[in-house]
């Protein structure tokens, strides 16, 4: 080859080698080869920014999804963040660089006009906003939540710092007015808003105890604020009693409780019985409803007992059965265990049954019991119909042969008794159910005398609602929606 030649191959050669290496590529590299100079220096690389939002998150529920509820959040270090809640009481929202605690609080969409929930984050995350932890907040602060709402950086931290305590005093106060035990957290808890939700169940029956004690949350919080440390206040209570509990309760002779869509009927057949089933000897037929949970409650505290009921469809009238209340009163509200070896005269002179008769005043004198609707009558102490049986009498409230429905609960001689309460147990009354099975001697086919065991007589709870009595042989049926007891606090029966 020519040197011309092989000048000409190397020029190409390297011409084809730059065209690969791009403008100073990896390619070019291998050979050493350095690209120009641009005249300038790029930036240093910054590293990317942090993200100081937080996370958080909850349910609001009242027994029933809060939607479409606007959320507040304000935060220590006056960090503000919203949100709106969905079809399942559930929010969300991003906060930036919160300090916590943080107060939250629900209002509009579905929740009660003008009604507000508050709750507090102590740390990122679930929050529940209820009216469990509305209570909660009240007994924290001592004031209604509405106030921790622009409470300032010191207060908010020393509420922060007594939420456990309070929560502990509400979660006690749930089960000592008979909600029953509550094991989960309130605030931190997560649940869905749904039936059968253990959290839900218990906000779904606060809100009906409240209907039902015709008061409100707001109501409640401020009866609870008003009570301070207080140790009788109570909150209302519901009791729906079910089938299977009705079911249970022991009845006299051809006597049936039952429920049906929220409706108790008591039901008596027609005909007699033998003797056995009554302390004292009795033959007829007696349904029984008995009200458990008023054990303790006081007489002078008693203001009063509402029923909505129906009576007999096929009439109400001089000689037909009809329901009435009993009560079994201890005078000392005595809780002592009757002694061993107690007797049926022993038990009535440390108790007394206390009977409001719905017939002179509700039946006889007027018409305000219906055979075809359902209507509620309020009994008071100072209706007449009280009496005394089963032992001495007490006050202008006494046995009395010439008993004619006068006789109010006024003339009880609370002086005299001032702790005279309710109380679960033994009642010696011989018209009461006879337990037979407690001795060799409770069972006979005759009436039981005054020296036999005070044990032959069944136990019962609280207050009872009667229909019929001993010599009852007529066929009836009472039907109630609700029995409402208003004393040291308000507590309604309802069914199932």
């Amino acid at each position: 080859m020519s040197t011309r030649a092989f000048s000409f191959a190397v020029g190409a050669l390297a011409l084809v080698l730059s065209g690969c290496g791009g403008g100073g590529g990896g390619g070019s590299a291998g050979i050493g080869f350095i690209p120009p100079s641009s005249g300038t220096t790029p930036p240093p690389t910054q590293p990317p920014a942090t993200d100081t939002r937080v996370a958080v998150s909850g349910t609001v529920a009242t027994g029933a999804p809060a939607t479409g509820s606007d959320i507040a959040l304000r935060c220590l270090n006056g960090v503000t963040g919203s949100a709106i809640t969905g079809s399942d009481g559930t929010w969300s929202a991003r906060l930036d660089a919160p300090v916590f605690p943080c107060v939250a609080t629900a209002s509009g969409g579905s929740l009660a006009a003008g009604q507000k929930l508050h709750s507090m984050l102590r740390a990122a995350g679930y929050v529940n906003i209820t009216p469990l932890t509305e209570l909660i907040l009240a007994r924290a602060a001592g004031m209604a939540p509405d106030g921790i709402e622009t409470l300032e950086i010191e207060a908010l931290m020393a509420l922060a710092a007594k939420l456990d305590a309070a929560q502990s005093d509400i979660v006690a106060l749930l089960g000592e007015s008979g909600y029953g035990a509550f094991a989960a957290d309130p605030f931190t808890g997560e649940f869905k808003a749904v039936a059968g939700d253990a959290y839900d169940d218990l906000l779904e029956h606060l809100a009906q105890s409240l209907a039902d004690g015709d008061t409100t949350l707001d109501g409640i919080v401020a009866a609870l604020i008003a009570a301070a440390n207080d140790d009788g206040f109570d909150l209302p209570l519901t009791r729906t009693l079910k089938a299977a509990e009705l079911a249970a309760q022991p009845q006299l002779n051809k006597a049936h409780l039952s429920s049906t869509a929220g409706v108790l009927s008591m039901k008596l057949d027609a005909g007699a019985s033998p003797v056995g089933a009554y302390v004292g000897g009795g033959t007829g037929n007696k349904a029984v409803l008995q009200l458990p949970g008023l054990a303790g409650v006081k007489l002078s505290d008693l203001k009063q007992i509402e029923l909505e009921l129906k009576g007999d469809a096929g009439g109400i009238g001089q000689g037909l059965p009809y329901a009435y209340l009993n009560m079994t009163v201890d005078l000392h509200c005595d809780a002592t265990p009757l002694q061993a070896g107690a007797t049926l005269e022993q038990v009535r002179a440390r108790r007394r049954i206390v009977i409001f008769d719905t017939y002179y005043h509700f039946m006889q004198a007027s018409s305000e019991i219906s055979t075809s609707e359902f209507r509620s009558i309020a009994i008071t102490p100072a209706t007449p119909g009280w009496r005394i049986s089963a032992g001495t009498p007490v006050g202008s409230v006494a046995i009395n042969p010439n008993y004619n429905g006068s006789e109010t609960l006024e003339g009880f001689d609370h002086a005299a008794y001032p702790d005279a309460c309710i109380v679960d147990g033994i009642t010696g009354d011989g018209g009461m159910l006879r337990n037979a099975s407690a001795d060799p001697s409770c069972a006979t086919s005759a009436a039981l005398a005054p020296s036999n065991l005070a044990v032959c007589g069944a136990p019962y709870a609280g207050p009872i609602l009667v229909l019929g009595d001993s010599g009852t042989t007529t066929a009836s049926e009472w039907q109630f929606k609700r029995v409402k007891v208003d004393a040291s606090r308000k507590q309604t029966f309802r069914f199932e």
